[in-house]
């Protein structure tokens, strides 16, 4: 019941990372690789990545999770500026997590913690202004990449990695509780000339390699249950959801939210109105 990185199982599995042929491959991670095994994962699965952790930075640590994730973005911003191949990175940030380190940053300013944040998810000042800690980093990489060559040639890719409860947000989903799982996702690529619009249907993580692929034109096998955001043919849109051990699972779309338990229970919400609309017991 870990993350799937922890699976000795997991291993050589076919992620569509490695269909990216002649693409120089990085992860990037201000803390140690080996937290939950995930420079193990990404050595196993993906060919000839190169993994950048705490140690082969210039920049200090500050506390358990490495160095700051403005410290991060920078070390990260030195290395892609220099590439003179096509390349995918991704970088893990962790300044969201306890015990919300800030450093003292030339042009950061800490908010005012109000009763608004509170009503909105955040529980105090650290936990608020570590977000904000983390969204002038990601500001501050971007100027810098507009100042690179790679900047037209790039799609940069936003997202969460999992949820934050608050009121708006009841937990009758039992495991499979929406607030975990809810997160935003932003796609921004200059060079594609890709044009503001915003999304409300319901997708997953496991849909961001094909809509990836799919950007790049790049012919690629597709062996999980992810699909293209941006091309789904009218289709109406699905995401799967699994928890951590595999016991239970569902199916989420805009409307409805089918969850099912390996002892053959199942259920069926209504979203829209927030109801338990069907439940069906094991025969």
């Amino acid at each position: 019941n870990k993350s799937s990185t922890r699976d000795p199982f997991a291993h050589r599995q076919h992620l569509l990372l490695n269909d990216l042929k002649g693409y120089r491959k990085h992860f990037f991670i201000g803390g140690s690789a080996n937290w939950g095994d995930i420079g193990g994962f990404f050595r196993g699965n993906v060919d000839q990545i190169t993994i950048h952790e705490e140690g082969t930075y210039s920049a200090s640590e500050i506390n358990a999770w490495g160095i700051s994730d403005y410290d991060l973005f920078m070390e990260t911003h030195k290395i892609l500026k220099e590439e003179q191949e096509p390349f995918i990175s991704v970088i893990l940030t962790a300044g969201h997590h306890p015990p919300f380190s800030i450093p003292d940053i030339d042009g950061f300013e800490h908010t005012l913690f109000t009763k608004e944040h509170q009503v909105n998810g955040f529980s105090h000042s650290k936990d608020l202004n570590a977000f904000t800690f983390m969204d002038f980093s990601l500001g501050r990489f971007i100027q810098l990449a507009k100042q690179e060559k790679y900047f037209d040639n790039t799609i940069f890719v936003i997202l969460g990695d999992h949820g934050w409860g608050h009121p708006s947000q009841p937990n009758f989903f039992g495991a499979l509780s929406l607030h975990n799982y809810h997160v935003p996702l932003a796609i921004f690529s200059p060079g594609l000339n890709l044009q503001h619009r915003e999304i409300s249907d319901v997708a997953s993580s496991i849909d961001l390699m094909p809509t990836i692929m799919g950007l790049l034109s790049i012919p690629y096998t597709n062996t999980t249950l992810g699909k293209n955001l941006l091309d789904v043919n009218g289709e109406k849109n699905h995401a799967f959801l699994f928890t951590e051990s595999n016991s239970t699972y569902g199916l989420i779309s805009n409307d409805y939210f089918v969850i099912s338990n390996v002892d053959g229970t199942h259920k069926v919400y209504d979203i829209i109105n927030n109801n338990l609309i069907n439940t069906q017991n094991p025969t």
